[in-house]
C-alpha cells in the first residue's frame, strides 16, 4: 500500500512503483495525494525509465501530475499523449502542469 505523503526513493511504497535508486537518482522523490502521484523531483539514470515509471503509476490506477515540467518532460509528454495546462498559484503565479487527466486541461 502506498500512503499519502512523500514517497522517497527505495522505500516500500517506492519499490511498489519501481521507483528505486537502480533507475533514478537517490535524491528523487514523489508525492501521493489521494489518487494522484505528483512528480516532485526526479532524475532518471537511463533513457526510458521515466516513461516506464509513468506506466507503472497509471497501471496501478493512479493519475499523475508533473508541476513545472522541464522541456524534456514536455517532449516526452507530447509523445505519450499527456495533457499540458496551466493553473494560477497565489505564491508562484502561473504554473504549467503536465498530466494524464484530460478533463483538467
Amino acid at each position: 500500500m502506498i500512503p499519502d505523503g512523500i514517497i522517497d526513493i527505495d522505500t516500500k511504497a517506492a519499490i511498489e512503483l519501481g521507483f528505486t535508486s537502480e533507475y533514478f537518482n537517490p535524491h528523487s522523490y514523489l508525492w501521493r495525494k489521494g489518487n494522484l502521484i505528483i512528480i516532485s523531483f526526479i532524475i532518471s539514470k537511463r533513457k526510458g525509465e521515466f516513461c516506464k515509471l509513468m506506466k507503472r503509476i497509471t497501471g496501478k490506477g493512479f493519475d499523475f501530475q508533473i508541476p513545472a515540467p522541464s522541456a524534456r518532460m514536455r517532449d516526452i509528454g507530447e509523445k505519450q499523449g499527456w495533457y499540458l495546462y496551466q493553473i494560477h498559484s497565489e505564491p508562484h503565479g502561473v504554473i504549467d502542469i503536465l498530466t494524464n487527466i484530460e478533463e483538467e486541461k
